[in-house]
């Protein structure tokens, strides 16, 4: 059970907030896990406390005394009694340990249970949602990692070269998975492609590294918490599209068309529209031209675009092509 909060971009600092990716040492401290009630989880850089009713209560000081860099990355609940924390190294590709609680954190183990599944141990996160496991594990020649029984057992899903995989995104049946900087490899974003679900241990290469590879996410930004965020936004909004959701009632939706075209897009529920802007699919910004209750789109390059809008009911993104 992973909650997840929304990000505040605050210069580079992180705080008080569910991430979808490793903790950063120095950037995510005081980073809040809001679990049952009233009950929440506070990590600091090495420090796990639970907190009932605002009064906190140490669980564990995980200070390593000949590895002072060693610090937490990850948390993850699979309940409010059940813990994983990953504490590894503030540099990328140290040694990690998945250390694993089952009684509210009043005793702790080394869960190993993954080794059969991987050779190396440098894990950057692990994410829980509903009844799946996953581990990203791993710089340059990640992989990732997969269990289906609680972590009884774990299999290796696939592993790629020039790769810092790091999170991935659940949309519906499928999902996207995001990587970060690397020395030879920019942060990307990719959907998983409906082959991968049902390998197991394969290599499976992304193509997505070099930038500029259709099906391909990018960041313009390496800052940690802008990929996170920008990801995450990217994600939803394609999420959205594909599964037809939206936080609004049908009638209150805006409507686009034609879709695609070349030259005007119009669009049902314009007058109520606040400040709507368009981006690329990477989230660059382009200028916005309304005339009456459509937008003229012709000055801009042919491809895919988003068309974010946020209205007195609430926000709603659009994708539209133009010719």
């Amino acid at each position: 059970m992973k909650i997840i909060c929304s990000l505040l971009l605050i210069t580079s600092l992180l705080q008080n907030c569910m991430l979808q990716a490793q903790r950063q040492w120095a950037v995510s401290d005081s980073t809040t896990y809001a679990l049952d009630g009233d009950i929440t989880l506070i990590a600091s850089r090495k420090q796990l406390y639970r907190s009932v009713s605002g009064v906190p209560t140490l669980l564990r000081d995980f200070t390593d005394a000949n590895d002072p860099d060693q610090f937490i990355r990850d948390v993850d609940a699979w309940s409010s009694t059940e813990f994983h924390v990953v504490v590894g190294s503030r540099y990328i590709g140290g040694n990690t340990t998945l250390y694993h609680s089952t009684d509210g954190g009043s005793t702790w183990a080394a869960d190993e249970r993954f080794f059969d599944a991987t050779e190396d141990v440098s894990l950057n996160q692990m994410a829980i949602f509903g009844d799946t496991a996953y581990l990203f594990n791993g710089y340059y020649t990640s992989e990732v990692l997969r269990s289906f029984d609680h972590v009884a057992t774990w299999e290796r899903w696939f592993q790629s070269l020039i790769a810092h995989y790091y999170g991935i995104i659940p949309c519906g049946s499928s999902a996207y998975i995001y990587g970060m900087v690397g020395d030879a490899f920019a942060p990307s974003m990719w959907q998983v492609p409906d082959t991968l679900w049902n390998a197991t241990d394969t290599f499976f290469w992304s193509g997505c590294h070099n930038g500029g590879t259709p099906g391909c996410y990018y960041s313009l930004n390496n800052a940690y918490a802008f990929v996170v965020h920008h990801f995450d936004s990217i994600a939803t909004a394609l999420c959205s599209m594909s599964t037809g959701q939206s936080d609004l009632p049908s009638k209150e939706r805006l409507i686009a068309w034609p879709n695609p075209t070349h030259d005007l897009i119009h669009l049902q529920g314009m007058p109520v529209l606040a400040d709507p802007r368009i981006t690329d699919i990477t989230g660059r910004p382009f200028p916005v031209v309304r005339e009456g209750e459509a937008l003229r789109i012709s000055q801009l390059p042919a491809g895919a675009y988003l068309l974010h809008a946020l209205t007195p009911q609430g926000s709603q993104t659009i994708r539209f092509t133009k010719l």
